[in-house]
């Protein structure tokens, strides 16, 4: 590969990547306080937020959801690990 094509990294990206992966240990470490709770999305994502966007919440609960940390109970989300 030519020096001149060499791929770069966007730093928004890169920054967006770090906001998530600290928003979802967040979302996790706050579920493990009680772990037998079940949490409204917009009540778990308000009580965990730093700071973080409302964008990266979103992406780091579903990204929670979607590999099994959590599961859904009706309206509610409950960690399930």
């Amino acid at each position: 590969m030519n020096a001149n094509t060499a791929i770069t990294h966007d730093p928004t990206a890169t920054s967006l990547t770090k906001e998530i992966a600290a928003a979802r240990d967040a979302i996790v470490a706050l579920c493990q306080q009680d772990p037998d709770r079940t949490w409204h999305a917009f009540e778990l994502k308000a009580q965990a937020r730093n700071g973080w966007s409302a964008g990266a919440m979103t992406l780091a609960l579903n990204r929670l959801l979607s590999e099994g940390t959590f599961q859904l109970e009706g309206d509610c989300i409950r960690l399930t690990v």
